[in-house]
């Protein structure tokens, strides 16, 4: 059995045992991988900080014949201020639960690494994470080889348009004349056309300020929603917590 280091992002975990943990990692140098954490669950284990939920950390891990195990850990970042506040813990879990699920186990992606520690930054800081959550649905499932076609109609090739309909089952947008290849295709305006190009297209740091109208955001979700069920075939559990988190900050609001 070998040693071999790397840096990771903890994804998640699972209790093991009376004081372990089975943690889901993800690494530019091995993809996503899970490593069992021994004795983490104990207060003054040293590996402790480096394995908390989101921490991004460089893991020392002897390979094993069905688990590796984590041997040490340094942290590099804790994104604590995600932990701290539970819009942030949500959707931080949404992104790291959506991340899981499109991706199979040790398939390296240098550029998904990147793309998602970068996420994990700009979440500490974006003022409107609806947003953001749009952004990186659409950046995600672009890296992992799913873009939708939102220049040009995919059932004929026509680049203008008298209504517009996004059809998750052809990857991309329907002119009216082709909606009839997919009646489920969502019906959309050219303004939320406009803005799911501009988060495709555009980065992190251009996006930042972006702002968009009540209906235009609720056009987004819906469509996006349906796009990712379609591609990953898998309701997450995660979307259901933002609801409830949502719902508490009406709540807490009136």
């Amino acid at each position: 059995m070998a040693l071999y280091r790397t840096d990771a992002i903890v994804l998640g975990y699972r209790n093991l045992g009376e004081a372990d943990k089975i943690l889901t990692l993800f690494s530019p140098d091995k993809g996503k991988i899970h490593a069992v954490a021994r004795g983490v669950r104990r207060p003054r284990n040293p590996i402790l900080a480096g394995s908390q939920l989101f921490s991004y950390s460089n893991f020392l891990i002897l390979e094993g014949r069905n688990l590796d195990t984590i041997s040490q850990c340094e942290i590099k970042e804790s994104f604590y201020k995600i932990r701290q506040n539970l819009e942030s813990m949500a959707y931080g879990l949404y992104f790291a639960e959506l991340l899981r699920v499109s991706t199979p186990l040790e398939d390296k992606n240098q550029e998904l690494f990147r793309f998602f520690l970068k996420t994990m930054y700009f979440l500490q800081k974006w003022k409107n994470i609806e947003i953001l959550s749009r952004i990186y649905e659409v950046k995600l499932m672009a890296i992992q080889g799913f873009a939708p076609e939102l220049f040009q109609c995919v059932g004929c090739g026509r680049k203008s348009f008298d209504k517009i309909y996004f059809s998750t089952a052809m990857g991309g947008i329907l002119c009216h004349d082709c909606h009839g290849k997919d009646t489920k295709a969502i019906n959309i305006t050219s303004d939320t056309l406009n803005v799911i190009r501009k988060m495709l297209m555009g980065t992190y740091e251009e996006l930042e300020g972006l702002r968009v109208k009540k209906y235009v955001a609720e056009q987004l979700k819906d469509v996006l929603d349906l796009f990712i069920l379609h591609h990953v075939d898998h309701k997450l559990k995660t979307a259901e917590f933002i609801k409830d988190v949502n719902k508490l900050n009406i709540g807490n609001s009136k």
